[in-house]
This record gives structure tokens, sequence and C-alpha cells, in this order.
């Protein structure tokens, strides 16, 4: 293998894969990078076993020329560590007989010691089942609105990922997170013609989705998400990634809504996020906040034991309803709060212990459960 590649856009491709990099390999050689150079492009590839991350760089181009097909797996703490540290430029990646990769960039010469690329796992055989098209800015947006919701403990697993399900109308795609504690729904539509098979409920790792919607600098362009039996697959513009589905069935969120509601208000939603980190700012290690509503308006309010309490006056847009005190974690309003993107916000109450039902003004499409605490104390 010999390619010649410019700095900027090894940085780029290693920048896009490098979350597929475990944090404690159960096999040495996934602690490295494959590349793959053939007379049409540059691959690398990083594995975890459950997910994949590839970047593809088409040949030849002003930013690559493969001299000499090949393949190596590269030590990718090194390898990201040196482009890092390289000037602009143009790298030279050559391997000898031996197995070493020499790279050299202006002065700069290194040699290392490489791995036997054809025990480096690849992507699984995908059976695609369904395919749906979806424009990256949008993606980017709804990965971000839905995907914090979802659990950090392995506990329940399935809790871990964020569910997406096809509505019976065949034109929209709802996506769930819950972690027993706050939940986040929203569904958006997608042009009929681009389903294929009807799609399954299934449910993707959340890191997994945050991972790749990260990388969507490109918020013009699509990305293609296919559904297969064990894995799904999001490709767009030479990034690719195919993770392994978690089994398992979702919790059933339907009866969380209520028709009926005790008290109903209306927040700006930025000043609302404002005051909620003002006031958590003295919810000391329990993060416990109140929130009290009454006819003259509605106050957050919170106390931290030997250092003192806080409260502040919150300007409500609209009220209906009775009076109520509730209290709930504010670090995780604050979340919803920001991962909200309408102007306004409708907050219903049905009693001091039923669930927070927290929509944006756009309607249903969007919203957010969170589960009050019983008590400040």
């Amino acid at each position: 293998m010999h390619i010649e590649i410019t700095r900027h856009s090894l940085h780029h491709a290693l920048q896009h894969i490098a979350a597929g990099l475990p944090s404690r390999p159960v096999q040495p050689i996934l602690a490295g990078i494959k590349l793959q150079a053939d007379a049409h492009q540059l691959t690398l590839t990083c594995s975890k076993l459950t997910m994949t991350l590839k970047y593809q760089l088409p040949s030849p181009s002003e930013m690559l020329t493969v001299q000499q097909s090949g393949s190596a797996v590269v030590p990718a703490r090194y390898l990201i560590d040196i482009v890092r540290s390289l000037p602009g430029g143009v790298i030279s990646l050559q391997m000898a007989e031996n197995g070493i990769l020499h790279m050299q960039s202006g002065q700069s010469v290194y040699r290392l010691a490489t791995m036997d690329a054809d025990e480096f796992p690849d992507m699984s055989p995908f059976d695609d089942r369904t395919s749906i098209l979806i424009n990256n800015g949008d993606l980017r947006t709804i990965v971000g609105q839905v995907a914090f919701a979802a659990s950090t403990s392995e506990a329940r697993p399935v809790l871990t990922g964020v569910s997406m399900t096809m509505q019976e109308d065949g034109r929209s795609l709802k996506l769930l997170a819950t972690d027993g504690i706050r939940l986040a729904a929203l569904t958006t539509s997608i042009d009929a013609e681009n389903f294929g098979n009807p799609l399954p409920s299934i449910v993707i790792e959340a890191k997994h989705l945050n991972d790749y919607s990260k990388m969507l600098t490109d918020a013009a362009s699509s990305t293609q998400i296919s559904f297969g039996d064990h894995d799904i697959r999001f490709q767009t513009n030479g990034f690719i990634m195919q993770a392994s589905l978690i089994p398992g069935q979702f919790p059933s969120t339907d009866k969380l809504l209520q028709p009926a509601f005790g008290t109903e208000i209306k927040l700006d939603t930025a000043s609302f996020g404002e005051a909620v980190g003002r006031v958590s700012l003295l919810a000391g290690d329990s993060r416990v906040i109140g929130m009290r509503i009454t006819e003259e308006g509605a106050e957050l309010f919170a106390t931290s034991p030997d250092i003192g309490d806080v409260t502040e006056a919150v300007a409500l847009v609209g009220r209906t309803g009775e009076a109520i005190t509730v209290y709930f974690n504010g670090k995780y309003m604050k979340e919803i709060v920001n991962a909200i993107d309408s102007e306004q916000l409708c907050m219903r109450l049905t009693g001091r212990e039923r669930p927070i039902i927290i929509e944006t003004t756009h309607g249903q499409d969007t919203y957010y459960i969170l589960t009050p605490i019983r008590s400040a104390h």
C-alpha cells in the first residue's frame, strides 16, 4: 500500500470515525484503524463490534492519490495523535514488506508497526429490508431533541436506546427515548416514496445516534437509513455507520399522555430554561427544585441545607386551571427545555405526583414527560 493524502483530508476522516474506537477493546486489533486503499478510494474503518464506522475518500483527487493498493491496521491512538500534530501539507503512507508503515510529512518520518488487516472484523452482511432518506440537518436536530433522554445505565439495556417506529400512515417516523424518569418523543414526516417494506419498531443505542449525528456537518445533504433484521445502517457522503439493534421490547408510553389535566401554563422557553438553571444552583446534590403556580403567577424555588435558598418569579404567557406546587429534578427539566426548538412551551399538570407533560407550541409532534418528585426532602 502506498498513498499520498493531504493532512486536512486524513484528519477530517479520522475525526468522523474516532467514535467507533472502543474504550476497552475486547480484541487487540480493535484498538486499530483499518486503512484499505484501491484504485477508486481509501476507506478508513473503526469497530467496537456492535458499531462500525467507515469513511471513504475517492481517488484519484486533489486530496488523495493511491499509488499502490493494499491494506493495514494502524494503532489508532498514535495515528490520530500524529496526524493532529502535523502541519498542513501532504502525508505519504507506504507499507514495507516487513509490515512497517512508513509515514512521512515534511521533515517528519514515522515508522509504525501494523496488524494484519485480514483479522479486522468487517461490517456484517446487511439485508436491507426498508430504507428512508432524511435531510442531515433535520436528522441532527431530531436526534438532539430525543436521544438525551435515554438511560446511561446498563440495568435495562433497551432503555439505553432510541425507539424508532413507522406510524400507520406510512408517512412519518416516531422516535422515543426514556430512562424511566423522563421521556422524549418526536414524530417527523418523511416522503412516503422513501419507504420500502413496513418498518417494525426497532431500538438503536442512543450513543451511536449521537456519535453519527455530531459528524453531520453538511446540513444540505441527506442520510440514507437502511433497516435490517438485526442491524441499522446510516450513510451520507462516504460516511457510513452500521450498528446492531438492541433486542427487547421498548416500554409502552401511550397511557402516560392523559387527555385531562388540572393546570396548564405557557412559558417563554428561553427565559424558563435560564430561570431553572439559576435556581438549580442552590438545589444541592439532590437537584430538586420546586415550582409553585398560583393565581398571581408562578415561581421557582430551591433550598440547600447550610447554604441558603432561592426563589425566582417566572413570567407566564398563559395559565388555566388550579393552583399547584410540584417538585422535579432541575437538571432533567433544564435538558428538556434546552431540547425544545419553539419560542414557547406548554406545561400540563394533573397533580403533584402525576407526570408533568411538556409540549412545544408546534403541537403534539414533539412532547416530553418528566416524573415529579414527591417531596423536596
